[in-house]
C-alpha cells in the first residue's frame, strides 16, 4: 500500500521528535498482537507523546486510548498523536504499528479481548464482517457529539461502513479503478478521446492491436486481481454475485455471462494480450508503460510514478466504458472504527474525529480521501485524476461476504476455464454458480 509522502511537515513534528528525544518510551515497530498490546500497555512498548500539564479525569487518572495504524501511515500518524495531546491534554494516545499481512488477524484477536484497542485502521470492506460480529461500537452519535461531519463523508464510502442505518467505521480513503491510455496509440488510430461504451471501446482495441500490440491485457494470473476484473464487468451490466440474503449464487444470469464473456471474447478475438492469463496488475502497468498495450484498467495511484518513470510516456485517463455509459468500479479504501469494548469511547470520539478531519484525510492518501472538502484539495485536483473522481460516482463495494475467501477461488478455476476454451462461458456460470451455492449450503 502507498501513503501520502507530505511536503511541508508540521511544527508539531518537530515537538514530537524533541519530546521523545527526551525520554520517551520507544515505539513499537511493526506489526502488533494481542500480545503486543497488553506489552503496550504496561509501558514496555508504549508509542505514544505524552503532555507534560495534563489533565486529569475523576479517578485521577489521565485517559489513555489506543491507536493501531498502518506503517505505510506511521509517520502522518504519530504527527496527528502529538499535534491531538498538545491540544488535548487530558489525552494519552497510543499508537500500535501495524502491516499489510497481519493487521486483519491480528485486530479481530484483540478486538475479542478485554484488550483491544480503541481504535484501529481497517479495510472499509472489513467493517461489515467485524460488525456482524458485534465486536464494533456504533459511531452515529458518538461521531455527531464528536463534531463529525458526516455530511461531508462520500456517500458509497459510508454507506460500505454502515449497517442498518448505523455508522461503524469512519472512511477516510476511498478508491477505485480508471483508464489509463497512450493519446499518441489513440491518436495513430484515429481517435481523440476514450470511449465511454464498451463496444466502441472493443471496436478501438482491434484497431489497435497488432505486430505484438494490444489494445489492453487483463490480470488472470493473479487469483484476486482477475476476480476484481469480472466482478467490475458483472456490476457494469447490473449483476450481482449473491441474492440480497445472501442465499443463493447468481453467477447464471446474463450479465454474468455478458461480463465473463467480454473477458474471454477479448483474448480469444485477439485484441487483448494473450499473455493475460500469466500476468497481474503490476505487469500490465509495466506492458502500459513500454508500449505494449494502448490503454490500461488501474487505480489513481498510478498517476504519479507513471509521470516520473516514464517521463517520455504520454498519456491521459478516463472513466471506465460501459454499457452505452461509464462502467462500474469495484471501490475500497480505509476507515478507522472502535472497539465495542472500548473503556474510553468519549476520549476515543474525539481523536476520531480529529482524524477524520478533511486537512488530516489529505494527509493520509496519496489516492483519493473520503471527504467531499478534501477531494476538492489542489493535490487532487490535478486532470490526470479528474476521471477517477467522476468514476467514483459510478462505483460499488468490493465484495464483503463473510465466505468471500473460498468463493474467489470457485470463480477464478471457472475463469481460467471458459479462457483457455476448456468450458464455454455458460457452462462456466453456471458450474460457479453450482458450486458456490454448495458452499452457502454447507
Amino acid at each position: 500500500m502507498k501513503r501520502l509522502t507530505m511536503t511541508k511537515k508540521k511544527i508539531t513534528a518537530v515537538f514530537m521528535t524533541v519530546v521523545m528525544a527526551a525520554g520517551m518510551l520507544a515505539g513499537c515497530g511493526g506489526s502488533a498482537s494481542s500480545q503486543d498490546t497488553q506489552q503496550s500497555a504496561a509501558g514496555q512498548e508504549q508509542d505514544s507523546v505524552q503532555s507534560t500539564d495534563a489533565v486529569q479525569d475523576g479517578s485521577g487518572q489521565q485517559v489513555t486510548i489506543q491507536w493501531w495504524t498502518p506503517n505505510w501511515d506511521e509517520p502522518e500518524s504519530r504527527e496527528m498523536a502529538a499535534e491531538f495531546e498538545k491540544e488535548n491534554p487530558d489525552i494519552k494516545v497510543e499508537l500500535v504499528i501495524t502491516d499489510w499481512d497481519t493487521y486483519k488477524s491480528k485486530i479481530t484477536t484483540a478486538i475479542s479481548a478485554k484488550n483491544a484497542p480503541d481504535l484501529f485502521t481497517i479495510l472499509l470492506t472489513d467493517v461489515e464482517p467485524f460488525a456482524k460480529k458485534d465486536l464494533l461500537e456504533p459511531l452515529t452519535e458518538l461521531g455527531k457529539a464528536a463534531s463529525i461531519d458526516f455530511d461531508d463523508l462520500l456517500e458509497p464510502a459510508l454507506a460500505i461502513t454502515s449497517m442498518d442505518g448505523e455508522v461503524y467505521g469512519i472512511p477516510f480513503r476511498y478508491d477505485g479503478s480508471g483508464i489509463y491510455y497512450n493519446e499518441d496509440m489513440l491518436k495513430a488510430a484515429g481517435y481523440d478521446s476514450f470511449p465511454v461504451d464498451w463496444d466502441e471501446m472493443v471496436e478501438m482495441s482491434k484497431k489497435l492491436s497488432g505486430d505484438g500490440v494490444y489494445g489492453f491485457a487483463w490480470p488472470l494470473g493473479n487469483q484476486a486481481n482477475a476476480a476484481t476484473r469480472l466482478v467490475q464487468q458483472l456490476y457494469t451490466y447490473g449483476g450481482d454475485i449473491l441474492n440480497e440474503d445472501g442465499t443463493k449464487c447468481l453467477l447464471d444470469s446474463e450479465a454474468a455471462k455478458k461480463a465473463l464473456g467480454n473477458i474471454v471474447n477479448s483474448i480469444s478475438e485477439g485484441y487483448a494480450s494473450p499473455s493475460s492469463a500469466e500476468i497481474d496488475n503490476t505487469k500490465m502497468r509495466e506492458m502500459f508503460a513500454s508500449g505494449q498495450i494502448a490503454f490500461n484498467f488501474t487505480g489513481p495511484f498510478d498517476v504519479e510514478p507513471l509521470k516520473t518513470e516514464y517521463p517520455e510516456l504520454n498519456f491521459k485517463t478516463a472513466v471506465i466504458p460501459g454499457d452505452g455509459q461509464m462502467g462500474c468500479t469495484t471501490a475500497n479504501g480505509w476507515c478507522v472504527s472502535m472497539a465495542k469494548n472500548s473503556e474510553n469511547k468519549e476520549a476515543a470520539a474525539r481523536f476520531l474525529a480529529y482524524i477524520t478531519t478533511p486537512e488530516n484525510q489529505a494527509r493520509l492518501t496519496d489516492s483519493f480521501p473520503a471527504s467531499k472538502t478534501a477531494i476538492e484539495y489542489e493535490q487532487f485536483s490535478q486532470e490526470a485524476l479528474k476521471p477517477f473522481t467522476e468514476q467514483l460516482n459510478n462505483s460499488k463495494a468490493e465484495p464483503t461476504y463473510e465466505n468471500w475467501a473460498e468463493m474467489e477461488p470457485i470463480i477464478y478455476q471457472y475463469m481460467q476455464n471458459a479462457v483457455s476454451g476448456s468450458m464455454t462461458v455458460e457452462e462456466a456460470c453456471q458450474g460457479m454458480t453450482a458450486d458456490i451455492d454448495a458452499l452457502l449450503a454447507y
